[in-house]
């Protein structure tokens, strides 16, 4: 069941990002009516749904594995982005976005299995920290108009976020929901929210999205094991090579082939001049 909500979060994540990208790709639209858009609505929901089936995951799987629903969404975007804005990757966009899915997949594979969780106060600790880290930096690449930068900080409060709920203990779920890693889930997962949005304005989908999945699937599939995960001997040995792969493949990415943001769905083309 839990690789059910493993695959169920990719496909929402994957669908609603393209959907997000959409609503969010015409230039000299305000935000209000961006915001408003019938895509971006959808595309919200959907990935608020993902949201869901990936807290499922990380209830039922270890960390790692829960992850491979983000890591997934990446050949789902690219395959949706090809179809909804009917552009091409080229074949280094295509072999980026295959060794990236497959790399973070190797990752889950010597992951281990999902282990009990305990919350300390050196976790809580450094959950705020990353909120406030990843709330200044990603202020300040909004404003230098980095859309690399504001997609890191993106993933890494999705990772805080991710983390955090791994940490929430659902067996007492009135207590649960004022407890500090409930609290930091709220606020790390709203700001991954806000820069994700941003990111999505200022790059592209696919681009975005892959600097995106490492940023978010990386840090806490390594933090794996101090949550209690069991991880496989070879876990040590393969990672490193595995980050080493992402890596070079969101550099890839982020370099060219990604297509532009597509115009608002819906919206009447520019007039031609005569």
């Amino acid at each position: 069941m839990g690789i059910t909500w493993v695959l169920l979060a990719a496909v929402l994540f994957g669908l609603g990002s393209v959907a997000q990208a959409a609503a969010l790709g015409a230039t000299g639209a305000p935000w209000t009516a961006m915001l408003r858009h019938p895509a971006f609505v959808a595309g919200t929901v959907a990935e608020g749904l993902g949201a869901l089936a990936h807290v499922m995951a990380l209830q039922t799987v270890s960390m790692a594995v829960a992850q491979c629903a983000v890591s997934g969404s990446l050949a789902v975007t690219a395959v949706a982005a090809r179809w909804w804005f009917g552009t091409r990757l080229g074949w280094r966009g295509v072999a980026a976005v295959g060794a990236l899915s497959a790399s973070l997949v190797v990752l889950a594979s010597v992951a281990g299995q999902s282990g009990t969780t305990t919350d300390t106060a050196a976790l809580d600790v450094g959950l705020v920290v990353t909120a406030a880290v990843v709330g200044l930096a990603g202020l300040a690449g909004a404003v230098a108009r980095r859309p690399t930068l504001v997609a890191v900080c993106s993933g890494l409060g999705f990772a805080a976020c991710s983390t955090a709920v791994k940490l929430v203990d659902l067996t007492h779920p009135l207590s649960a929901l004022t407890s500090a890693p409930a609290l930091a889930a709220a606020v790390t997962g709203a700001l991954g929210c806000l820069w994700w949005t941003v990111a999505l304005r200022l790059g592209t989908v696919t681009t975005v999205t892959a600097v995106v999945v490492v940023s978010e699937v990386v840090p806490p599939s390594l933090l794996g094991p101090l949550l209690g995960d069991e991880v496989s001997s070879a876990f040590y040995l393969v990672a490193p090579l595995v980050l080493a792969v992402a890596a070079l493949a969101c550099v890839v990415l982020a370099r060219g082939g990604a297509e532009a943001p597509a115009p608002v769905v819906g919206t009447l083309p520019e007039p031609v001049p005569a």
